[in-house]
């Protein structure tokens, strides 16, 4: 059974007042500590995340009134552009860089 996270809630009571009223509803949601902080590291304090069956999100996002995050429109030629400036940059910084750490 995959789950889905239908809310992101700031604390533990926000968590709880969701998860009541999908059970409420009649959905069987499930909590779970969003603890990543990137790069690996773990938290024991973070916002909680509520998941629920994929089969139930529709009427989980109705009880909760959430809606669906958008994915954001890939956009190729954009991303080809900060590539180029990207890798460009890094060329024109070499010169500077191999002067501040070799004296050239």
């Amino acid at each position: 059974m995959s789950e889905v996270a239908v809310h992101f809630a700031r604390d533990h009571m926000d968590a709880e007042v969701a998860v009541s009223a999908l059970r409420a509803a009649r959905l069987h949601p499930r909590i779970a500590l969003d603890t990543t902080l990137g790069g690996g590291l773990t938290s024991n304090t973070g916002r909680r995340v509520i998941f629920v069956p994929a089969e139930e999100e529709g009427r989980a996002r109705d009880v909760l009134d959430e809606q669906p995050l958008e994915e954001p429109e890939d956009n190729p030629v954009l991303r080809m552009i900060v590539i180029v400036a990207i890798i460009t940059g890094l060329l024109l910084a070499t010169p500077f860089v191999a002067q501040a750490c070799y004296g050239l």
